[in-house]
């Protein structure tokens, strides 16, 4: 398996470098350990942008203009990938894209949806909230010893596990979607 990784990353380098688009399809595990294809077997068409490299794994960014979004795939779990003959869609979008934010805001590339999520902690939990998301965050402080961060994440179970790690000095206090994700995972935790 680890060998097709790396066909697949120089088709990738392949399809970057002739501007072209790829096609593969995409699996995940299922209980018996076997790789169970998503979406029925259909291929996804997208345009591949740049590559990562993020907790010991390789990850597309690509541009799927059926979505009209940037979205990001691992790459041991794509196959029958190709290069196809369709031009690359998406440069407006990349042109904006900071992989360095993109990075810190999809935590260890686990799946979810992009949102806009405050945070309110206590003063000295700041540290780890800097290493996460960068000192450029803006800090708004309070008068009770708190302060509040709004940052652009990917709304996932492995965020919120992170949270839940950070202790009681963190919580999450909007948008009310994703406190009531979080007071959920609380309960099931």
């Amino acid at each position: 398996m680890n060998e097709s990784i790396y066909y697949n990353v120089d088709m990738l380098h392949e399809a970057i470098n002739s501007d072209k688009q790829i096609k593969f399809q995409y699996f995940k595990w299922n209980i018996d350990k076997q790789q169970e294809l998503k979406r029925d077997g259909a291929f996804y068409t997208v345009s591949p942008w740049c590559l990562m490299w993020d907790d010991e794994n390789y990850y597309l960014v690509a541009y799927d203009s059926q979505d009209a979004k940037i979205k990001h795939f691992r790459v041991d779990k794509t196959t029958r990938m190709s290069v196809t003959k369709l031009p690359r869609e998406g440069k407006k979008e990349f042109e904006a894209f900071d992989a360095a934010k993109y990075t810190k805001s999809v935590f260890g590339m686990y799946g979810g949806e992009l949102k806009k999520v405050t945070i309110e902690a206590k003063k000295e939990m700041v540290g780890p909230l800097i290493d996460r998301f960068g000192k450029d965050i803006i800090i708004i402080p309070s008068d009770d010893g708190t302060f509040r961060i709004t940052v652009d994440v990917m709304d996932s179970r492995h965020f919120l596990g992170w949270i839940i790690s950070l202790g009681e000095g963190v919580k999450i206090v909007g948008p009310d979607s994703v406190v009531k994700e979080m007071q959920e995972e609380i309960k099931t935790s």
